[in-house]
């Protein structure tokens, strides 16, 4: 075998070693990765676009106002509001993203269920509520205390 392929064959294979070396360090300390979070994490008021906001309090209580109900492609077609209960569920394996359900009263014998998607270790990334299971789109909420 020729020198001028045996350093390409080396070269290519520091590549290799160096672009994995990278993955790993990305998804071990940057975040990439299903968004993972202690109740801790999550308790507090957050607040998405169009007024929408979200209150985890630590007894389990919750407040939704302006929340996105439905969606018309999109974009939010209905916002309903509403005090309930929420829940940080356990992710089903180590690949699926952990949900957070809020469960509202709504109105008279009414009520809405909403999952918020916690998005980076300790929701540092904020939550979010999908658009549908096929999308990677969302609906952002940001913590605001």
């Amino acid at each position: 075998m020729k020198f001028g392929a045996r350093v390409a064959i080396g070269v290519s294979a520091a590549l290799v070693v160096l672009m994995l070396a990278g993955v790993v360090y990305v998804s071990a300390f940057v975040g990439w990765g299903p968004g993972r979070a202690e109740p801790g994490d999550v308790v507090g008021t957050w607040t998405g676009p169009r007024g929408a906001q979200v209150t985890l309090r630590e007894d389990g209580s919750a407040a939704a106002t302006k929340v996105p109900g439905g969606y018309s492609g999109y974009h939010p077609a209905h916002a309903f509001s509403g005090e309930g209960t929420w829940t940080l569920r356990k992710p089903t394996n180590s690949l699926a993203e952990q949900e957070i359900q809020v469960e509202v009263g709504t109105g008279a014998g009414q009520r809405a269920t909403i999952e918020l998607v916690v998005d980076g270790r300790g929701a540092r990334n904020g939550i979010h509520v999908p658009v549908s299971a096929e999308s990677a789109l969302g609906i952002d909420f940001r913590k605001a205390s």
